[in-house]
């Protein structure tokens, strides 16, 4: 668990200077730099996210709120940047990697309203936990997707810590599902082979009369 933590932290920390460092965000305005420093931060949250649902579910649910802001704050900025080209892109009619970004944000979405009402649904264990991480995970890889798949900040070098990032999400979504074990049934209390005395022995005598 640790390593996959330290993983994704290294990652993080990777995407971070890859992005500040490119020769594409030279220049460029405040508010993109915001945009790709935010989005790098939430691909590193995606993929911390299965790892930590399976130690703390506190430490689950408050990064998956943070990751959620930093998508929001992402989508904002592209939004204050260029109103008309963040819309558009956001259409129907935008491109594929656009069409999958706005997908992963509509699951996120879902994700979130399903571990608020997890006791409301009244779903068993495995129900719940295949739905929400199944749209998690579907979220994290489309959102990853979207990323490689965009000119910018996150090319070359970018590009691999955004598939090493999708690949450890996976790995801790498959590890997750894997490790549901089936609990062993619980041993049945030895039953006295009659009314008096112990299982599997003859009876005590009675008090002797007369």
């Amino acid at each position: 668990m640790r390593a996959a933590f330290l993983t994704s932290a290294v990652l993080g920390l990777a995407g971070l200077a890859v992005a500040l460092t490119s020769s594409h965000l030279a220049g460029a305005p405040v508010l993109l730099g915001i945009s790709t420093v935010v989005a790098v931060l939430a691909v590193a949250g995606l993929a911390a996210q299965p790892w930590l649902a399976r130690v703390r579910g506190t430490a689950h649910a408050a990064t998956g709120l943070v990751v959620v802001t930093l998508v929001l704050a992402h989508v904002g900025a592209l939004l204050a940047l260029s109103p008309d080209d963040a819309l558009f892109a956001m259409s129907p009619d935008g491109p594929t990697r656009a069409r999958m970004a706005l997908t992963s944000l509509v699951l996120l979405a879902v994700v979130v309203v399903l571990g608020a009402s997890r006791r409301r649904l009244g779903w068993s264990r495995p129900t719940f936990r295949l739905l929400h991480g199944g749209f998690a995970l579907l979220a994290a890889v489309l959102g990853i997707g979207h990323a490689v798949l965009t000119d910018g900040a996150l090319e070359g070098v970018g590009t691999a810590v955004l598939v090493a990032s999708g690949v450890l999400s996976v790995a801790g979504s498959a590890a997750g599902l894997l490790s549901r074990r089936v609990p062993a049934p619980r041993a049945t209390p030895a039953v006295p082979a009659s009314g008096t005395g112990r299982a599997g022995g003859p009876p005590r005598p009675g008090p002797r009369t007369g």
